[in-house]
């Protein structure tokens, strides 16, 4: 399995002169928590995590800032061709949420998420684990409990 079947494409993306708070309305829109940053050719420039855009309304509160004075520039990518548990094992090692995916000539092709785990736990025979359902569970009990209540 390659990671190329796994990844999220097109990705979602910006360029480095994309203002911070313009960055975070997209990242809320979309539902996602890092945006890579991409030249005019569309080669990897960086990546934008949500908390970097937390940081920077902090530190930059009232002022215009493009990302890219806030932005990852030394980025870890695979090319389309890699093993899906090469690139599993490379998120894990260096705890790494997203993973831009680049073909032979440098260009941002796909962002591999938490499916590339998902994946490699299907490959091993394992049932991916849902980290989220036993909060929802809880969640569902605590309102139950308030209609019950008089």
């Amino acid at each position: 399995m390659i990671v190329r079947k796994h990844m999220s494409a097109p990705p979602i993306t910006i360029s480095d002169d994309t203002d911070f708070k313009a960055a975070m309305g997209l990242m809320q829109q979309h539902r996602i928590r890092r945006l890579p940053v991409v030249d005019a050719r569309g080669a990897l420039a960086g990546i934008v995590a949500e908390r970097d855009l937390l940081v920077a309304a902090d530190r930059y509160l009232s002022s215009p800032v493009d990302v890219a004075r806030i932005m990852t520039r030394q980025v870890v990518t695979v090319g389309e061709m890699t093993p899906v548990t090469e690139a599993a094992t490379l998120m894990i090692e260096r705890k790494i949420g997203g993973l831009p995916i680049l073909d032979a000539s440098r260009k941002l092709r796909g962002l591999e998420r938490t499916r590339t785990r998902r994946a490699m736990s299907r490959a091993a025979g394992k049932r991916p684990r849902c980290v989220g359902a036993r909060r929802h569970v809880g969640i569902r009990r605590a309102i139950n409990a308030r209609r019950r209540t008089p």
